[in-house]
């Protein structure tokens, strides 16, 4: 016989869990469907011990033998249960309290756990200063499985467990408990998936985008936001007419920023409507805005502020925010150049924004 750990252990709320170290299994069903109730085994890597006392210190012994040792007549309740750890270090635990025990093998045991004094014990709650109430001792020897047993019982208290046990179910199996894992690991892909859908359709105006639209970047997903359905029916027309409704939206931008009185401004857009490259100095963004700003005396209109207003709104240089949709209406994808060229010209309109998807539609939708 080789003892394993010898010394009172303070418990709590009635039990003592033997497990593998540094694991703290789920074992309030460890007894479910046995035939004592008093050490739990249904849980892998863990025995489940039932106490008399709530609170307070018992005399606790664990044996180890290396074959099955007699049951002495001093334990009023004896139980045997099958015990498998996958590994020798263990650890007897009652509530906040720990203690390391290693086994000197591991694979296939029986553990018998016998008390005394549980009556008394469960009479008296708590122990304070008084004399141990209940004692235990828990062996341990190399055994084949075999089914849970009751080999002696004298208390109603054990009476009491081993009827609880044979009334709770069994904890799950081992298969039962991959089933359970991999149902709530598709339930969470699943509830993912959907959290991602849902912010997806979010972000194109409240469904979810066409094929089509999940091919464009840029200012796609604000113009869904805002102008979903008149983005879908764009997307429903030609490639040919896209690509003319882009330049007239830069039209409009240069016209509502009084750029079209310039010429080189008129001839950026002659060459976009004909397909051919820009001339200068339109012909880089930084070229076209080095051009453009000294006029940034004329066309100042309102522009929206965020938060309280403390006074006039302040202006926009209309001819900045039109110059983008003339580069955005020559982007190669044709849907992509209108939805680069619409972004830009609403922000052109500004406070006349209303104004442009009414004659977007009155011109090329009807």
């Amino acid at each position: 016989m080789t003892v394993l750990f010898d010394g009172e252990i303070h418990v709590h709320y009635r039990f003592i869990n033997l497990t593998i170290a540094g694991e703290m299994p789920d074992v309030s069903r460890a007894s479910g469907g046995q035939r004592n109730g008093l050490c739990g085994a249904g849980v892998p890597d863990a025995l489940a011990m039932i106490t008399g006392l709530h609170t307070g210190s018992v005399p606790f012994t664990m044996t180890w033998h290396e074959t099955e040792p007699p049951v002495s007549d001093e334990w009023e309740e004896v139980v045997e249960v099958p015990f498998a750890p996958s590994s020798t270090d263990l650890t007897l635990s009652a509530f906040d309290h720990f203690y390391g025990v290693r086994l000197p093998a591991t694979g296939s045991l029986r553990a018998r756990y016998c008390a005394r004094g549980l009556d008394e014990a469960a009479d008296a709650d708590t122990r304070m200063d008084e004399p141990p109430i209940d004692h235990y001792l828990l062996e341990l020897w190399p055994a084949p499985p075999a089914p849970d047993a009751v080999l002696r019982q004298t208390s109603r208290y054990a009476a009491y467990w081993h009827d609880h046990a044979r009334k709770t179910p069994p904890p799950p199996t081992a298969e039962e408990r991959a089933a359970a894992r991999a149902a709530e690991e598709q339930r969470l892909a699943a509830v993912r998936a959907e959290q991602k859908a849902a912010a997806e359709r979010r972000e194109w105006g409240g469904r979810a985008p066409t094929p089509r639209l999940r091919e464009l970047t840029g200012n796609a997903r604000n113009m869904a936001r805002s102008h979903r359905d008149l983005l879908d029916e764009l997307a429903a027309q030609p490639p040919s007419a896209q690509r003319e409704i882009a330049t007239w939206l830069a039209r409009q931008a240069f016209e509502i920023a009084d750029l079209t009185g310039d010429p080189a401004a008129a001839a950026a857009l002659t060459a976009l409507e004909s397909g051919d490259p820009l001339p200068p100095p339109f012909d880089t963004p930084e070229a076209a805005y080095d051009h453009i700003h000294p006029r940034a005396t004329r066309n100042f209109v309102g522009y929206v502020s965020f938060g309280k207003p403390t006074g006039p709104r302040p202006p926009i240089h209309r001819p900045s925010f039109a110059v983008p949709a003339l580069f955005g209406a020559a982007e190669s994808d044709p849907l992509q150049a209108i939805v680069e060229a619409f972004h830009h010209t609403e922000a052109t309109f500004d406070d006349r924004k209303a104004e442009l998807v009414p004659a977007l539609r009155s011109r090329w939708l009807t």
